[in-house]
């Protein structure tokens, strides 16, 4: 859950939309305590006793359910958008390689923006590129508590040894998207001026500090107006002197250090204009989206890869909180292509009152139900395969629950499904599904 969700102030109501926003928990010692009437329950194994007999296999499914090495990418896409129905389960971390795999291998997309980070995950892109480092300790550069996982280190050693066996031209980049942190932007922006000139770069690190301080959120909150200015003044200045910049390192640092001015700019205005909106956030991960795109094209000749809760990318308003899928699809059309994900069960590692716990999910999704009687751990649906006038069709164009649990646990959540549940046509939300009948927790490192 963001950070500025911890601080409950604006009624049960916002108690409930936590669920939908799919977040991330930051590692600067976000507190889980805060939220009130949490219950941490015992860890359990699934079960089969948390099957339910009231649910039926969809007819026809297993004419159309499919190993993911058959997912087929539309000509024309630009953007492949992964979604997760949770952030506390490996198997979804770990779809992240696997579709990004089959995408850059098959379909020539060599670029991956996570929900995360934007100035971590350009320390994690120099490491892939060949850079020194540790493959475990930059998955602390990632935004977020639970990406500290054997599954997301994975994630970083695969793009690395991928790019050590192919040519300049065919290597694999990852960005991230968010503007919940700055440390990391503020190392990147020292980073590269220090590349540039020595003297500006001392003028631009003692600015930093000043404005920002040393530590993850202790900028001046009396100058925030002069960060922002501060910010913008950077990022016009890397565009401003791009041909000069671009000779004294390469056109991928400098629009990345251009970007990380431009994350900053964003995460004062969440913070302290925009109070914490959801829109807002939303909107300025579209907005790095939409560089990366135009960057990755013009550049790299690549489309890209996005990887986000699903509540962040649908291609509708399915979530109350949450806009970047629907914004992207409502400009780039078909050139969007969005695939869900789904669980029936679930044990979720979700931040409790003293640590993480295990909390054990049973949904009512009857297209992941209907995976028990598959042989596939996991079954790709696309929608556009589907005949009009089979049981599946009907199934995806009517409104059922599907899964959607955030980095959020309440007590209400054991009792009330719709508060980890939604309610639309899988066609409106998506262009495809991977489905699973049993996910596990993630296994998140101590410090």
């Amino acid at each position: 859950m963001k950070r500025f969700f911890l601080n409950i102030s604006y009624g049960t109501v916002l108690v409930i939309m936590c669920v939908f926003l799919g977040c991330g928990q930051k590692d600067d010692g976000s507190k889980a305590e805060e939220i009130p009437e949490i219950v941490e329950p015992e860890a359990g194994s699934l079960s089969e006793n948390r099957d339910s007999s009231k649910m039926e296999t969809v007819e026809g499914f297993g004419e159309y359910v499919t190993g993911i090495e058959n997912l087929e990418i539309p000509d024309g896409t630009r953007i492949v958008a992964l979604g997760e129905a949770s952030h506390g389960n490996s198997e979804f971390q770990q779809l992240k390689t696997e579709v990004f795999q089959i995408l850059a291998e098959q379909y020539d997309i060599r670029s991956l923006v996570l929900e995360g980070d934007f100035g971590g995950c350009t320390l994690v892109n120099d490491y892939i590129q060949g850079g020194e480092g540790d493959a475990k300790e930059l998955t602390k550069h990632l935004g977020y508590r639970l990406y500290r996982t054997d599954d997301m280190m994975e994630l970083i050693t695969w793009m690395r040894s991928y790019n050590d066996s192919v040519d300049a031209d065919q290597k694999l980049r990852i960005y991230g998207m968010d503007v919940q942190s700055s440390m990391d932007n503020i190392r990147v922006i020292k980073d590269f001026y220090y590349k540039i000139d020595e003297s500006k770069a001392r003028e631009v690190a003692d600015r930093l500090d000043v404005l920002f301080g040393t530590e993850e959120d202790g900028y001046d909150r009396e100058k925030i107006n002069e960060i922002v200015e501060y910010t913008e003044s950077l990022a016009g200045d890397i565009t401003d002197h791009a041909d000069a910049y671009i000779a004294a390192t390469d056109c991928d640092q400098q629009f990345r250090a251009m970007m990380a001015a431009e994350a900053l700019t964003c995460y004062i205005n969440l913070l302290e204009k925009e109070g914490g909106s959801n829109k807002y956030r939303d909107g300025s991960m579209k907005l790095i989206v939409d560089r990366i795109l135009a960057y990755e094209e013009e550049t790299h000749s690549t489309e890209i890869m996005i990887s986000c809760h699903n509540g962040h990318m649908t291609k509708n308003h399915s979530s109350v909180a949450t806009f970047l899928g629907a914004d992207l699809y409502e400009e780039y059309g078909s050139a969007y292509y969005a695939i869900g994900t789904d669980f029936y069960l679930s044990n979720c590692n979700l931040p409790g009152t003293n640590g993480r716990i295990i909390v054990e999910f049973t949904g009512d999704d009857p297209l992941a139900y209907s995976m028990k009687e598959s042989n596939l751990d996991k079954g790709l649906i696309t929608f556009s395969n589907v005949r009009e006038g089979t049981g599946l069709y009907e199934v995806i164009h009517s409104k059922i629950p599907t899964g959607s649990i955030g980095e959020y646990y309440q007590i209400g959540m054991n009792m009330l499904k719709s508060m980890y549940e939604i309610r639309y046509a899988p066609v409106d939300m998506y262009d495809a599904m991977i489905l699973y009948y049993e996910v596990s927790p993630t296994e998140i490192w101590e410090d």
